[in-house]
């Protein structure tokens, strides 16, 4: 198995200068500081304007900030960096990474979690968001997700454009349904303007409390939120609930596969959503005996089989994807090999196009380290990849453009 996987990886850094397109340009560096950077998440508004956002740290003692910086498209880079004052010691981590957002009406939210380990968990923590009127010029104190005295910890949060034009928020509570003993509890808000997220709800109980949720709108209409469940028998598996009233209702979960993974731990490995303008598909990572590694496949509006999964790497870890309208996916995640002794962990990007042809490419640079990256569209000829590159023990937030 060892030759096997060392191979795939030799093929992969050989067709790195082969392959066509997504070599061309260089890679970015966007944190320009001596100190760490990581978590990079891409998002944009109704006018297609891009954002990245990250965590950084700003001192020795490694207290953190977020940080994100605007794509200018004309000038094919990202503008000068934009500070966010109220996220300062937030926590830093790759899965549950801070995010921005901003409704159609033109108010930022930017959402991080703050860390806070007591008696009751040594992982607790709440999520915290701060709100910007004029375009991040200045930005509000930061406000708390849930005053609740009974909630311990939120956290694995995701965030997006609703057809509404409000942001939508999901993430995974502490507060457990009266029926559930396990995991955490899915919920669901929205803003209101600039008046904060209302309305929170729980939808689903018992989900695995240590995966990145992703929320989804499909076709400017459907809001689809993936998340790993736990089902009887510690079986951690990818579910979906679906709204097609704007997130006022939600349907009960289903699953999206059976892969029967049996884990008495945490993952840390979400599932990622994608469309044209047909189908719904999603890719994630399993460990389970039946099969393990990245697999993709395509659902229905139902959530239901379109086809068998399709098998993306064996060794891949943290798979995030984009699909465009032709119908072509495009799954970026981090793989790993050993060169004289040392291990390097490489970026691929994994292209599956509308007629089922599927080949790889490496967008990172040999003999370094890189993870947890994200993808998305600039047009129809054009995407965008950001990760985590770590140098000499230091991590710093990077991107490549890449000709389709």
């Amino acid at each position: 198995m060892k030759v096997i996987r060392y191979l795939a990886i030799f093929l992969l850094l050989f067709f790195f200068s082969k392959m066509e397109g997504a070599t061309k340009d260089s890679i970015i560096i966007v944190s320009k500081t001596q100190f760490n950077a990581m978590g990079a998440y891409l998002s944009t508004d109704s006018n297609n304007t891009l954002f990245l956002n990250w965590t950084e740290e700003i001192d020795t003692s490694k207290t953190n900030i977020l940080k994100y910086r605007v794509f200018d498209p004309k000038l094919n880079q990202f503008e000068k960096e934009v500070v966010i004052p109220a996220s300062i010691g937030m926590q830093s981590h790759h899965e549950s990474m801070p995010k921005l957002g901003k409704t159609s009406d033109g108010i930022l939210y930017a959402v991080f979690r703050i860390a806070t380990p007591n008696a009751k968990s040594r992982f607790a923590g709440g999520i915290f968001y701060a709100i910007s009127k004029d375009n991040g010029k200045s930005w509000s104190k930061r406000i708390k997700l849930v005053n609740d005295e009974n909630a311990v910890s939120q956290s694995f949060y995701d965030i997006s454009l609703m057809p509404d034009g409000e942001l939508g928020l999901t993430w995974l509570d502490s507060r457990k349904f009266e029926t559930e003993k396990d995991g955490s509890s899915l919920y669901f808000a929205k803003t209101k303007g600039s008046s904060g997220f209302q309305n929170q709800k729980p939808i689903v109980g018992s989900t695995c409390q240590c995966c990145r949720t992703d929320i989804y709108v499909e076709n400017e209409r459907n809001i689809h939120i993936a998340f790993r469940n736990i089902g009887e028998g510690s079986i951690r598996d990818m579910y979906s609930v679906v709204s097609t009233d704007n997130g006022t209702i939600f349907s009960q979960p289903k699953i999206m596969s059976e892969d029967n993974w049996k884990l008495e731990g945490c993952p840390h490995t979400g599932p990622s959503l994608g469309t044209d303008s047909k189908d719904l598909s999603v890719v994630w990572f399993t460990g389970a005996k039946s099969g393990s590694g990245i697999f993709y496949k395509k659902l229905n509006d139902e959530i239901s089989f379109i086809e068998n999964k399709v098998l993306v790497s064996q060794t891949g870890k943290h798979p995030q994807m984009v699909v465009i309208e032709n119908g072509n996916t495009y799954i970026v995640y981090e793989d790993y090999y050993l060169e004289d002794g040392t291990s390097y962990s490489l970026l691929v990007l994994h292209i599956i196009s509308s007629d089922g042809s599927k080949r790889e490419v490496v967008l990172s640079q040999p003999k370094t380290n890189n993870d947890h990256a994200v993808i998305t569209k600039l047009n129809k000829n054009r995407l965008l990849v950001s990760w985590t590159n770590t140098v000499v023990g230091k991590t710093q937030v990077v991107y490549k453009t890449i000709e389709l």
